[in-house]
């Protein structure tokens, strides 16, 4: 007879392992690369596997595998160790990845020692939406950000502009940005060799926590701004806390795509049946997205 202790851990295993197995058959994606990184040109569209624009926010789904709620999709925006801000356009039909700009030119993430750029693959959860109309009592702001909800990878592996990850949700802090809500979630690759043992927010290390605690709280620092400030007293709620925000922002996203809510922001998708923005691949839209013509990076103008 196994002891408990090993049985557990086969069992884990082959949990695990059965996670791996569904995910396998999820839908592939690719990119579509116009112009170079580091220039105003530069955008990442997402592909489904007949080659046809898809957008990030809207059509790749919550779940991979909609019968399994623990392994939640993610948008990999700013691979980690990089610099260049990244973030999807919600002003765009199928919303690619575009490298942000304000009046000073393109922007860029300061180097928080000892990190070099973004300590983890940075992103969003796609079919999520901090709604901006939905105070949050619990906390006393006014609403959400009006973006999907952040999250970033901590696994060894840095990612590319537009993949698609299959992650494990470990927790969150939730910053609070002009009276708004910002939720800044924590998963695991499912890929990655700590997957197994990270199941949530208080299996990862003290010292990684830290790392992104104090990241996140001096990040904006070096542009000039002040230290940012968090609810909960700066501490991570755990997975349980954070999945049924997953279920909460979802279900604001479904007023959003179903156009029952005030937005600004574009809705075009592919995939959503009878939401008012979808389209068909040989639709105006899609045709409307350039062609792939991928450039190396450009140097970075300071």
């Amino acid at each position: 007879m196994l002891a408990p202790f090993v049985f557990y851990k086969n069992l884990m295993k082959a949990s695990f392992l059965a996670i791996l197995l569904a995910v396998a058959g999820s839908t592939a994606y690719n990119v579509r690369q116009i112009g170079a990184l580091n220039t105003e040109d530069y955008r990442v569209y997402l592909e489904n596997d007949n080659g046809i624009p898809i957008s990030p926010f809207h059509d790749v789904p919550l779940h991979p595998d909609p019968k399994n709620i623990t392994v939640f999709n993610m948008i990999v925006e700013i691979p980690k160790g990089k610099n260049a801000k990244l973030e999807i356009d919600k002003e765009t039909p199928f919303n690619p990845i575009y490298h942000d700009s304000n009046k000073k030119g393109l922007r860029y993430i300061a180097d928080i020692p000892p990190h070099k750029g973004y300590p983890g693959n940075y992103g969003s959860i796609p079919q999520t939406w901090e709604n901006p109309h939905a105070p949050n009592k619990e906390i006393g702001t006014s609403g959400g950000d009006n973006d999907p909800v952040d999250i970033f990878e901590i696994g060894d592996a840095s990612g590319y502009p537009g993949q698609v990850k299959q992650v494990k949700l470990l927790g969150g802090l939730l910053m609070i940005d002009d009276d708004l809500t910002d939720w800044k979630l924590f998963a695991i690759d499912i890929n990655d060799k700590r997957a197994l043992r990270y199941n949530d927010i208080t299996d990862v290390e003290d010292d990684i926590l830290k790392v992104f605690q104090h990241w996140y709280k001096v990040y904006k620092v070096p542009q000039g701004k002040g230290e940012n400030k968090f609810a909960f007293g700066g501490k991570f709620q755990n997975r349980k806390y954070v999945e049924q925000l997953m279920v909460e922002t979802h279900d604001y996203w479904q007023l959003l795509i179903n156009g029952t809510t005030d937005s600004d922001i574009e809705t075009v998708n592919l995939s959503n049946q009878g939401t008012p923005n979808q389209v068909g691949p040989d639709s105006r839209q899609a045709k409307k997205v350039p062609k792939a013509h991928p450039l190396p990076d450009a140097p970075v103008k300071h």
